[in-house]
């Protein structure tokens, strides 16, 4: 496909402006979007974990180990999808590794 001029000068000032395509801002907010459902689904394995380990009665204990098993498995599912669309959120990966002593 050949670009017209007009189209060849307008990417070239996007490109010096720091302007991106619209594909690619589309991308960006499909990313942001899965990190909020990836944060959201941690919360809910932590909660439910929580949940899990305050539970005292029987009929609670099967409930907390099903509502456990689920938001583990919905988190481990989105978290695989990030993985395969190559999303990663900066903020995991800049804590730094504590050693015990």
């Amino acid at each position: 496909m050949f670009l017209t001029l007009s189209e060849r000068i307008l990417g070239f000032a996007r490109s010096f402006l720091g302007e991106t395509e619209a594909g690619e801002h589309e991308e960006d907010f499909a990313a942001q979007e899965l990190l909020q459902e990836v944060e959201r689904a941690r919360q809910e394995w932590l909660a439910a974990r929580s949940y899990f380990d305050n539970a005292t009665d029987a009929a609670l204990i099967d409930h907390a180990i099903l509502s456990l098993q689920a938001a583990e498995r919905k988190y481990v599912y989105l978290l695989d999808q990030a993985k395969r669309r190559g999303v990663r959120c900066e903020t995991y990966w800049t804590v730094p590794h504590h050693k015990m002593e």
